[in-house]
């Protein structure tokens, strides 16, 4: 009989769903859509494209047992700043560097190579949210009511996203431990498979303080890069509102 077996974690997920995160675009941080990837292995499927076993039960209890090695903590998206480079093959222009900044009273998405920003700030119980593309001449100013700056979910926060049972999916290995961002991460490495081949190879560095990913590059059958992320820079828990570069009187800001 068949066993449907479940291969590819959220983090996987959000990799083949991601897509717009471009700074030319008008849409706000892009909502990454929640499915999921499943491989039905077949009867007696035991070796990848180059021969070499998959891990057996024994082995994978003990990787298991190694994974063991991170929780996931959210308190950082409260409070953060974080800028990183994202790479989409189906995009022009190579990696795009992105930077968000979240306090209690603002949040702000800002591609600085192309001077492109979101920023959202709350005002009299409403979240007011300007968005600026110099390069389209676009200076609007809409109001999201009832909405707090708590109620946003970032473009880095769902990128970033790693559920806690990760390292227990069959086809996840630790690898070894390395900083990204100047951050200790676990490295770990995660394949799909299709009739014995290898059809994606995913290598994903999980922050050791928080659990989420830090850095992730996934491979096509090909291994050719399809999308990454890095973090460049982080902090959390002391991010002020004098981090924000915004001047909103440099702009004529019409209703959305």
């Amino acid at each position: 009989m068949k066993k449907k077996q479940a291969i590819l974690s959220a983090v996987l997920a959000l990799l083949l769903g991601v897509g717009a995160l471009s700074g030319c675009k008008k849409e706000k941080p892009v909502t990454i859509p929640p499915e999921g990837y499943s491989y039905d292995p077949g009867d007696n499927e035991t070796t990848t494209a180059s021969g070499a076993e998959l891990p057996t039960d024994a082995e994978q209890t003990s990787a298991s047992t190694v994974n063991e090695g991170f929780t996931v903590n959210t308190a950082w998206q409260r409070n953060f700043f974080a800028e990183y480079l994202y790479f989409d093959k189906k995009l022009d222009g190579g990696n795009v560097r992105i930077r968000e900044i979240k306090t209690e009273n603002a949040f702000e998405a800002k591609y600085p190579d192309s001077g492109n920003f979101y920023y959202y700030e709350a005002q009299d119980g409403d979240l007011v949210v300007y968005t600026v593309i110099p390069g389209e001449d676009t200076y609007d100013r809409s109001v999201s009511k009832g909405k707090t700056v708590a109620d946003i979910s970032s473009t880095f926060m769902k990128l970033s996203a790693v559920e806690e049972t990760f390292s227990a999916l069959p086809n996840v290995l630790y690898m070894l431990d390395e900083d990204v961002a100047g951050r200790p991460c676990k490295k770990y490495i995660q394949r799909a498979y299709s009739d014995g081949k290898v059809t994606e190879t995913v290598y994903i560095w999980i922050d050791a303080a928080y659990g989420f990913a830090a850095k992730c590059e996934a491979y096509d059958a090909n291994d050719q890069l399809t999308t990454s992320w890095e973090l460049m820079l982080f902090e959390t828990g002391d991010v002020k509102d004098t981090r924000f570069d915004v001047d909103l009187d440099d702009y004529d800001f019409g209703e959305a």
